[in-house]
């Protein structure tokens, strides 16, 4: 295998781990936040991947669910698919997107502020970082310090660490034990049930999303 081959296969594989990644925020969302889950079939894994896919922002996603979930609760309806919020989604996707171009227009210079605003989140995260977890302060401390000096960081070592941490959590096994009789059955990858006890702890412990800065 050549240099480029294995370039691409990487760039495959963070694909794939960033839309499985998206995929289970999501659900984890709507379970989370509303108390509703569903049997989750392939057709609802392909909405949701081909969401990721056109990198429909997840706060979009969210904000649209919420949305459906209000109008559908007063009509006493019952969500039973993602394919619930398909048009809610990409109404307010193109919104976003119209809203977008104005500001480009405008040359509304917003990055500096997003960076300052992740900084500020991750230092809060340390201001109250959690008992728990804190055996891994000084490796969340060091890729933090390492981002601030515009370094590369590798989060798979951290992250494996967290999930092994939780290994024996009677709840978080049971949570996931849940979720995953919750797929259909050619969903069932050890992938996706890794990515969803890795999201769960994340969320549980107010976790900053490193990678995004």
């Amino acid at each position: 295998m050549t240099h480029s081959d294995n370039k691409n296969s990487n760039q495959s594989n963070s694909s794939d781990n960033a839309g499985r990644d998206f995929v289970i925020k999501v659900i984890q969302y709507l379970e989370n936040s509303f108390g509703i889950t569903f049997f989750i079939t392939t057709k609802d894994f392909d909405v949701l991947y081909r969401w990721y896919e056109k990198r429909i922002p997840i706060h979009i996603v969210k904000e649209s669910i919420s949305n459906v979930v209000e109008r559908w609760t007063q009509k006493n309806k019952k969500i039973y698919s993602f394919s619930n919020f398909y048009y809610e989604v990409k109404k307010n996707f193109t919104v976003f997107l119209q809203l977008s171009v104005g500001r480009e227009t405008e040359g509304e210079a917003s990055e500096p502020e997003t960076a300052a605003n992740r900084y500020a989140e991750i230092e809060n995260f340390f201001k109250n970082y959690p008992d728990d977890l804190i055996t891994l302060k000084g490796e969340f401390e060091r890729i933090f310090q390492q981002l601030k000096n515009k370094e590369n960081v590798e989060l798979d070592p951290v992250y494996k660490k967290l999930v092994d941490l939780f290994e024996l959590d009677e709840t978080l096994n049971l949570k996931v034990a849940v979720f995953i009789r919750s797929l259909a059955p050619e969903l069932r990858k050890p992938e996706i049930k890794n990515r969803y006890r890795l999201n769960y702890l994340l969320n549980k412990y107010n976790i900053p999303d490193f990678e995004v800065l």
